[in-house]
């Protein structure tokens, strides 16, 4: 045994392990390690070697060290394959960088964990749980830092899930059973609604939704007791407080009936925050905030100006993509027919012109879809009952009025959001910044206040008189 001392002497042993111990490795066992005759001579070393590598990860604090050893890892992958207690420490060591490093250190540790999988196939299972878990422990909290972090650990999630769907299936069939339990007990135990309105357990639902929207036929009916719980998630409370919560779960939805070829009736939880925008509040003036990253707002923060138009902003988008969504059916002038009339009694009720506007915008594009199908399945020669027909007949439509201006109204409306949130993740990194001055001003003026009393009370001046 040997004990390496320099620093520059240690970092040369360990890039020269990184660079020759695969070949060196390859060449010595070949393509099957454990069928090898030279197997159990090294199997001692190897997995002593193994086992420093993979504590390794949890000392390094340099990314660009960091992604190189996660992929010499990758690279033993098959050594690492023949000590079972070992593939748990590179699952675990891996999950921990994918949890709580930078990007870079979180897509390198997500490829190992992916090549994990296909080298043993049966572990899936096991792994999944394992990132979900991790998943939901670092999506407790979102603003505008953490939020990428959170997505993109929500697509490496989705990846994995796309892997094999029945074991997806046996997954999602716990974790969604586990979403409705919670809901349940709030209804039934009146526990405290906190415990389902939070950051959470919103991530999780995203996580299902975005696997259900692209699921083979075995996934399908994990699809309704979903939706079921996402409903019930809106009837728990209905305060406007709340409304930037029911914005975000209805747009889950939304985005999940549009992947299914699914119909989900929110057209009465999409009014109610509209009809929230009709009487124009008075309160003064405040900064707006990005509700993208909101759940509850204070009962203060809720009679503003600011608040209304980003809950009416949200919700003419919403209400847009759902009727969007409808004008590709056969029976979209009696599904258009309630969203018109309640439409039309908001405009009256209402006394805000930008709003009243854009609502009219929606309705006058609405009714031209209306009487454009009502005209063009007037020669029809199936009934209501051929659903085959009347499949290929909507197939057959081109793409409504409505579609396009969601469509063209989407485009600009995200180039507008980008631009605001790259402005708020300016002025937070500059009040950061700020914050940061003031504490160093402070530091320094404390020392230079010390220095000057121990100076005065060198030359003989009592501290008491000084503090008085």
């Amino acid at each position: 045994k040997y004990t390496i001392i320099d620093p520059d002497m240690v970092n040369k042993v360990i890039s020269l392990c990184l660079e020759y111990s695969v070949e060196v490795l390859k060449e010595c066992l070949g393509d099957s390690p454990t069928a090898s005759p030279r197997w159990m001579k090294v199997k001692v070393s190897l997995k002593t070697y193994l086992t420093n590598l993979t504590d390794l990860l949890g000392l390094l604090t340099s990314d660009d060290v960091l992604c190189a050893v996660m992929r010499h890892c990758k690279a033993m992958l098959p050594f690492y394959a023949a000590f079972s207690r070992l593939i748990k420490k590179y699952v675990k060591s891996h999950i921990t960088v994918w949890g709580c490093k930078s990007d870079l250190s979180r897509v390198v540790a997500f490829t190992g964990l992916q090549a994990l999988v296909k080298k043993i196939p049966s572990f899936l299972g096991d792994l999944l749980k394992k990132m979900y878990v991790e998943y939901t422990k670092c999506s407790k909290a979102m603003n505008i830092k953490t939020r990428d972090n959170i997505v993109l650990m929500r697509n490496c999630l989705v990846e994995l899930f796309k892997i094999n769907p029945s074991v997806t299936y046996t997954t999602g069939f716990l974790y969604i059973r586990q979403l409705a339990v919670t809901v349940r007990s709030v209804v039934v135990s009146k526990k405290e609604i906190e415990s389902v309105y939070n950051w959470q357990y919103i991530n999780c639902l995203h996580v299902w939704v975005a696997v259900l929207a692209d699921c083979d036929a075995c996934l399908q009916p994990l699809i309704f007791p979903l939706i079921q719980v996402m409903l019930k998630v809106l009837d728990l409370h209905s305060s406007p407080c709340y409304f930037p919560l029911h914005l975000h779960t209805i747009r889950m939805m939304l985005h999940l009936a549009a992947s299914t070829d699914n119909h989900i009736p929110l057209l009465h939880p999409l009014l109610a925050c509209l009809n929230f925008c009709a009487n124009q509040n008075k309160a003064p003036a405040s900064k707006p905030i990005d509700l993208t990253c909101v759940l509850k707002v204070t009962k203060g923060y809720k009679k503003t100006k600011a608040y209304q138009d980003g809950v009416f902003d949200l919700s003419f988008e919403l209400i847009l993509n759902y009727v969007s969504q409808l004008s590709q059916s056969i029976a979209f002038p009696e599904a258009s027919f309630p969203v018109c009339v309640w439409l039309r009694k908001f405009n009256k009720s209402c006394n805000n012109s930008k709003y009243t506007s854009q609502i009219k915008q929606i309705l006058e594009k609405t009714e031209a879809v209306s009487r454009d199908i009502t005209d063009r399945r007037s020669g029809v020669s199936f009934s209501p009952r051929d659903l085959e027909e009347a499949k290929k007949w909507e197939d057959a439509l081109p793409e409504s009025v409505l579609t396009k201006f969601f469509n063209s109204w989407l485009k600009v409306h995200r180039s507008v959001l980008a631009a605001n949130q790259a402005a708020a993740a300016e002025n937070a990194e500059e009040e950061e910044e700020e914050e940061e001055e003031e504490e160093e001003n402070e530091e320094s003026s404390g020392l230079e206040s010390a220095e000057e009393e121990n100076s005065l009370h060198a030359l003989g001046y009592p501290r008491a008189n000084l503090t008085n």
